[in-house]
């Protein structure tokens, strides 16, 4: 696997040494937010947007020869019942997953949240607590008094209709309001969508635009063949029908060895299932892989922003951020939610909102298990001030509300170009592929010019294109829960 891949990484840059601590998120807790921006007086609003916690593999699609040996071991489940108004109408049920009768070996679902990602967003929970209940006094200690309409106009709950992500935010509401604190309040609102109509993640459903961009740029693909060489060396079982494919398939096998290697989730045996090839030489094939599938994922984002594939999602957070500056003034007729939590995944809403807003300034762009991104509204000396805090530390901000309108709207504005001819690769405005391998050619990315003349094949071109921040590419369908869509 990958034995005929060498290339150094560029010294000085980030070289996915630590990438296993740092996307297994071994440590589970991302520590205390940051303090109030200097001359804020009173939060007005905050938003969290996460991913969910560690998880099992996300798809029985092949890995390697051998990938049946070792199995996944889940000790976290699901109680369900059902209910008419407020009023339970059977006993409560407790999911169990047979062994040995499921896609991925033991007993666990593709995709299923473990024990550990369920403490990482229950750490988020409390630290989210601690900064807003406990030292700003922003939220209410407790929620007895409340009924479900009370909490509702207070706190707002948002996920895909996917079982680890709706968890995942039920692990953090429990470190936020544990179950000391909840009185006599029968259930928190959990909304939801029908999958096919997500709009945190890019859905050409939702934004036809995306589609097109993806279309042109694979039949566009000056080394489509070498793309497909690399991909029949890996996998020469299938022949794979378009190009977009092929990258998947190796977005896919990240997963297979995050899923093995990561600490935090319950396989085994650890490590010694995994290739040797990936293994040799200082992990080197390991880390190189990661290396440009991320870039190649990060540019595809950009990508995707410009052709306006985030506009609706933002528009959803950005007309609560609204609502809430309108009511600070006393200019809103209904009180906006004081706190808002978006539960998804690592392709939508986190890397994309990242990509979108410039959130990322370096890699690795792909988020860990349990990122948390937090929007906090704030009244100042200097007027309404916005601040955005990435896992713990302050990434944009704080920032006048016009410069980040700014942003934001623009963002949401970007959606125009979902129902035209933009989402074209030839008529919108990012650099085409032969102009971004020119620029690459005259030094504009000098590592890039040195990944092709050291490797060629696919780990080259992904290399290039992740610096050029070039269109990439998406297989139509694997983002959807039927699919449990790699890496999500």
């Amino acid at each position: 696997v990958l034995a005929a891949v060498s290339i150094c990484l560029a010294a000085g840059a980030y070289n996915y040494e630590d990438i296993i601590p740092q996307y297994c998120h071994v440590s589970k807790d991302w520590g205390s937010l940051p303090a109030k921006p200097a001359g804020a007086t009173e939060l007005i609003q905050v938003q969290a947007f996460i991913r969910h916690g560690a998880r099992t593999l996300c798809s029985d699609d092949y890995c390697w020869n051998g990938d049946d040996v070792g199995n996944w071991t889940c000790k976290l489940n699901y109680l369900d019942n059902s209910i008419s108004g407020t009023e339970p109408m059977t006993p409560y049920f407790r999911t169990e997953y047979l062994p040995g009768r499921n896609a991925i070996a033991g007993n666990c679902m593709t995709g299923q949240l473990v024990e550990d990602g369920f403490e990482m967003e229950q750490n988020n929970g409390r630290r989210l607590r601690e900064a807003y209940i406990e030292r700003e006094g922003f939220l209410p200690p407790t929620l007895m008094g409340l009924d479900v309409a009370g909490a509702e106009a207070l706190l707002s709950f948002r996920s895909t209709d996917v079982p680890r992500t709706r968890q995942s935010g039920m692990a953090l509401f429990s470190g936020l309001y544990p179950a000391s604190s909840m009185g006599t309040l029968p259930y928190i609102p959990l909304k939801t969508m029908d999958f096919k109509q997500e709009n945190m993640l890019v859905n050409a459903k939702v934004c036809p635009a995306t589609a097109v961009a993806t279309d042109e740029f694979f039949e566009g693909l000056p080394t489509k063949d070498q793309l497909m060489a690399q991909c029949k060396q890996l996998k020469p079982s299938q022949a794979f029908a378009k190009t977009s494919e092929c990258f998947w398939y190796l977005q896919h096998v990240i997963d297979c060895l995050m899923s093995r290697m990561c600490p935090t989730v319950p396989f085994s045996p650890h490590n010694s299932t995994v290739p040797e090839d990936f293994m040799a030489d200082g992990e080197q094939s390991f880390k190189t892989l990661w290396k440009f599938v991320d870039e190649a994922q990060w540019g595809y984002f950009k990508a995707m922003a410009k052709v306006g594939g985030f506009g609706s999602f933002a528009s959803d957070y950005y007309s609560a951020v609204l609502q809430a500056v309108d009511a600070s003034r006393g200019a809103a007729a209904i009180e906006a939610p004081k706190f808002m939590l978006w539960s998804g995944h690592d392709t939508g809403p986190m890397e994309p909102m990242y990509a979108a807003l410039d959130l990322r300034p370096e890699p690795p762009y792909w988020p860990a298990f349990a990122s948390m991104l937090v929007l906090e509204l704030w009244k100042s000396d200097l007027g309404i001030v916005a601040r955005w805090l990435s896992n713990g530390k302050v990434v944009a901000g704080p920032m006048p509300l016009d410069e980040f309108q700014d942003k934001v709207s623009a963002v949401v504005n970007s959606r125009k170009a979902c129902h035209t001819d933009a989402g074209s690769l030839g008529s919108a405005p990012t650099p085409d592929v032969a102009s971004c391998f020119r620029r690459a050619a005259a030094g504009w990315s000098m590592e890039a010019v040195a990944v092709v003349s050291a490797a060629g094949g696919v780990l080259a071109t992904l290399g290039i294109l992740g610096a050029c921040k070039a269109r990439m590419f998406r297989k139509e369908g694997r983002r959807s829960e039927d699919s449990n869509s790699d890496m999500s």
